[in-house]
């Protein structure tokens, strides 16, 4: 069965950023969340909040990196999945920090509403092709597993 996205945002010609230690760290959540913003009508941020709230979800995020060409050195290939996705999860939330002096997309009140993660990492050809595709689902009933 086909589930309905709460919430959907296409990035397109946006290199995905790691968080990383040292020079230009800070800035990486504050430009994911300006190019969400920027990407998604605002009323349709406004919609998915109501939506989501107090619900179990399921994120599913496409990173699209572009595998650089002969002619520069090019790491963006080789970033880490787990890395790619802790600035998307964070910007989702109320707040980019724990200090929660920086506003987040207030999507989701905290990473315990999320229940289920599919993330996805393409190599593609062109820098025009890179990007990032966020889509926010209710998460479906599935009976436990025991171990």
């Amino acid at each position: 069965m086909n589930q309905k996205p709460l919430f959907t945002a296409e990035l397109k010609h946006f290199e995905p950023h790691t968080v990383r230690s040292g020079r230009g760290h800070k800035n990486v959540k504050k430009q994911l969340r300006e190019a969400i913003m920027m990407a998604v009508d605002g009323d349709d941020i406004g919609a998915a909040r109501e939506k989501v709230r107090d619900r179990k979800l399921r994120i599913d995020i496409e990173f699209r990196l572009w595998k650089g060409s002969e002619k520069t050195t090019n790491t963006r290939a080789k970033k880490d999945l787990d890395n790619l996705l802790k600035p998307v999860l964070d910007v989702l939330q109320t707040s980019l920090n724990t200090q929660k002096t920086e506003p987040g997309l207030d999507l989701i009140e905290g990473d315990e509403w999320v229940h289920e993660i599919n993330a996805r990492k393409f190599i593609v050809d062109a820098e025009d092709d890179e990007g990032i595709l966020i889509v926010i689902l209710p998460t479906t009933s599935r009976p436990s597993v025991s171990c």
